[in-house]
């Protein structure tokens, strides 16, 4: 089948064609540009989408759950299919599954479980597995559950990589921590991406870590000590190490949108990837859920513990790249850009999917004037819509 779809704003996302055409066949892109440049042939189905934008599908580099479901629900067998549709709806056509910090049989469980997931599973938006744990500094666990922190011990990891069966995308990690710098070592041998986070770890600790594989921070400024110009540690290395990438949950709750701004100063467009850190209450009203067995409150989008730590967000992507256009006033290349292209970057996808062009795989979000998703394709495939005619297959 070949969809033509006619007028819209293209995000390739490096600039802006408008209007655009662009033309899906089979798996993948097969044409864009300028609506007078573009032939569209008679075996093209034809959709105007005028007025809309269309962008590369987005990248979730970390994510516990969405739509009253969490990665981490061993009991439930329909939780991971869940949690991958609710994303869908949402934009995100890659998703790394966040688990965090449990006790040792059931973190193990919990990596076969999802392997066995994504293998049988073709068409799902679900890459892989981003380990925020268990290997974290206590004193900055965030929302995470104390007693299921665990010391770094080699055969530890050597077990949970093994259990993974090479889905193990991205570890977060502490690197001042005993024990922590041989099982970088190791993990990079496996080309997994060493985040830092959860860490108190001083300048001199992040060098040593960026030698020893450290290329990515978890979730910029939380979970991590504020910047101190007398002591340097996470923040003031995330903004001088080019080596570093960054994650930002831009809901406007974990970072002021000032902040956020400054952050897109000084990192850059190139340097920012936009994550939900979304738990099983996004897309779920206020109310009481629950997060590595603590009690969790969600109120006006805010997700907290009882002491009023933050707990993950409610956010979804397209609403991090909305936030990014229009709290912090950044140019809609920009925002698209780290919500897609770079996070193919980080997983070694960018030859197949994070740009518009002919060849690509059409992994493709349409979206309304108000950044609300219409449409999904992952390679090629409609996994959501609201266009008539174009059903989910």
């Amino acid at each position: 089948m070949k969809y033509a779809f006619v007028g819209s704003k293209i995000v390739t996302p490096f600039r802006v064609i408008e209007p655009g055409t662009l033309i899906v066949e089979g798996k993948k892109i097969f044409e864009l540009g300028k609506v007078e440049d573009v032939e569209i042939t008679s075996d093209c189905k034809v959709y105007d989408v005028s007025g809309m934008i269309i962008s590369p599908g987005f990248v979730d580099l970390l994510c516990h759950g969405g739509g009253g479901k969490g990665f981490a629900d061993e009991d439930d067998p329909n939780a991971l299919e869940h949690i991958s549709n609710f994303h869908f709806v949402h934009g995100t056509t890659t998703l790394l599954a966040g688990l965090y910090s449990k006790p040792y049989s059931m973190l193990i469980a919990d990596m076969r479980r999802i392997a066995h997931f994504i293998e049988n599973n073709d068409s799902t938006n679900l890459y892989g597995i981003h380990m925020e744990g268990p290997f974290i500094n206590p004193k900055l666990k965030g929302a995470m559950n104390e007693e299921y922190i665990w010391k770094p011990e080699l055969e530890s990891w050597l077990n949970l990589r093994d259990a993974a069966r090479g889905f193990i995308k991205i570890m977060t990690i502490a690197p001042e921590l005993s024990g922590a710098i041989p099982i970088m070592r190791h993990a990079a041998q496996d080309r997994i991406v060493l985040s830092i986070g959860h860490s108190e770890a001083n300048y001199d600790e992040i060098e040593i870590a960026i030698d020893n594989g450290a290329s990515h921070v978890t979730h910029m400024f939380n979970a991590m000590k504020p910047l101190h110009h007398r002591t340097p540690g996470v923040v003031t290395a995330s903004f001088l190490r080019d080596e570093l990438k960054i994650e930002l949950i831009a809901d406007g709750i974990h970072v002021h949108p000032v902040v956020m701004k400054l952050i897109h100063k000084l990192k850059g467009t190139r340097g920012i990837n936009l994550i939900t850190d979304a738990i099983r209450a996004s897309g779920m009203p206020d109310g009481e859920y629950e997060f590595a067995d603590q009690k969790v409150f969600v109120k006006n989008q805010k997700a907290y513990l009882e002491d009023g730590t933050l707990a993950g967000s409610t956010l979804t992507m397209e609403v991090a790249v909305k936030n990014m256009v229009e709290l912090v006033g950044i140019p809609l290349t920009d925002a698209i850009r780290m919500a897609t292209l770079n996070g193919t970057k980080v997983l070694g996808l960018q030859r197949i999917k994070g740009i518009l062009a002919a060849g690509m795989l059409a992994d493709i979000v349409l979206m309304n004037s108000d950044f609300e998703v219409q449409l999904t394709l992952r390679e090629g495939k409609v996994k959501f819509s609201q266009i008539s005619d174009l059903e989910v297959e």
